[in-house]
């Protein structure tokens, strides 16, 4: 039976006339709790210029300010393109996680992964991402990062509902391939979710809008697109500007991969592609919609002058470590050490290149993304 929006809203409707500007969804904040984020982020940027002018003034090839920390190796979905879980798996042994740990070995693990965000806070470090597996599964390591962490990024794939109660620190990003019919047959190929129904939507597609649009503090939505997936773009944001009640906004990104084979890397017509055609939705739509991709992130990502070679040149690799759930650094960045640099289009190279370069827009939609 389909799922009402919770508080009696109407069911999402299968029919929808063109969808009009897209209005930011903002989480309320009273005036105490906004004071208290502008001191948090500027604790933030404080820590960032410390640890940026401290490696320029010593020549340090790599000084990080920021970590991307794998908090379980449990996860809940089984997208087809996992570089972590077997295909074969079922939902239950993914539930287990990767490391295949006894309940005991995994309990300890988790109290590394404690240890790891005390030692991170004591290092300087003001800004996390935490990913998985599938982070919502150890929610309480997400209430200790917010204790200790100014800024808190969440990275999940929005099939579990969000934490209650949470802290304003944290930021949830919500990964999505497509539209509804291509998410549910890349992310949930064996039919975890199928029997999930919200409004017309079905499978994992349903799941995340309800988990979205009940949460607390809604979410950003970040779409990475492969060769397959680039035409369904505009299908994409249209679906997600119009059932997705409380979208912060879209992040984009093109897939990396482990070669620059034409079979599978974004070539750099593809990018110019994606490039224009986040412009035409943000003329639609308005580019508030794209906080993280204003228009000179997405020349750092997508123009060929701007392509990156090697870690030396991208920040990302430079300021951010890369931890895995044993507490130890996984490679270059959190794609490993097996990605080709050359076909890597993600969106924080840009961005960050971008606020660097003091870029107004791209600074006022990473201060977006510092509001949990």
């Amino acid at each position: 039976m389909a799922e009402l929006i919770g508080g009696g809203a109407e069911m999402i409707s299968e029919v929808t006339s063109r969808p009009h500007k897209f209005t930011v969804y903002q989480p309320v904040y009273r005036l105490g709790e906004r004071l208290e984020r502008y001191y948090a982020i500027s604790r933030t940027v404080t820590g960032a210029l410390k640890v940026i002018l401290k490696s320029r003034i010593h020549r340090l090839p790599h000084a990080a300010f920021g970590a991307s920390i794998e908090i379980t190796d449990r996860c809940n979905a089984g997208c087809n393109y996992c570089y972590v879980y077997p295909s074969e798996w079922t939902q239950t042994q993914r539930m287990a996680g990767y490391l295949n740990l006894s309940t005991h070995e995994h309990r300890e693990q988790e109290k590394q992964v404690f240890a790891t965000l005390a030692r991170l806070h004591r290092q300087g470090i003001v800004h996390v991402t935490l990913i998985g597996g599938e982070p919502l599964l150890a929610s309480k390591i997400i209430y200790k990062a917010a204790k200790l962490f100014p800024v808190v990024w969440v990275v999940t794939n929005g099939a579990a509902k969000h934490p209650v109660n949470l802290p304003r620190s944290v930021v949830m990003s919500v990964s999505i391939d497509g539209p509804p019919d291509l998410h549910n047959r890349t992310r949930d190929p064996s039919g975890f979710f199928a029997k999930q129904q919200y409004g017309y939507l079905t499978g994992m597609s349903a799941a995340i809008a309800r988990n979205i649009n009940e949460s607390e503090r809604g979410a950003f939505v970040h779409i990475t697109l492969t060769q397959q997936s680039l035409s369904q773009f505009p299908a994409t944001v249209d679906w997600l500007v119009t059932d997705l009640t409380k979208l912060r906004g879209i992040m984009v990104s093109g897939a990396a991969t482990t070669s620059s084979d034409r079979s599978q890397a974004l070539e750099i017509e593809d990018k110019q592609l994606i490039k224009q055609m986040i412009k035409d939705a943000a003329d639609r739509y308005g580019w508030q919609l794209f906080p993280f991709n204003q228009p000179l992130v997405n020349s750092y990502l997508f123009d060929p002058e701007y392509v990156i070679t090697n870690p030396a040149q991208c920040t990302v690799a430079r300021r951010v470590d890369s931890i895995g759930f044993d507490g130890n650094i996984v490679g270059k960045c959190v794609l490993r050490d097996q990605t080709d640099c050359t076909t890597c289009a993600c969106n924080l190279t840009g961005l960050m290149r971008a606020v660097s370069a003091q870029d107004k827009p791209s600074i006022a939609g990473l201060w977006r993304s510092c509001f949990g």
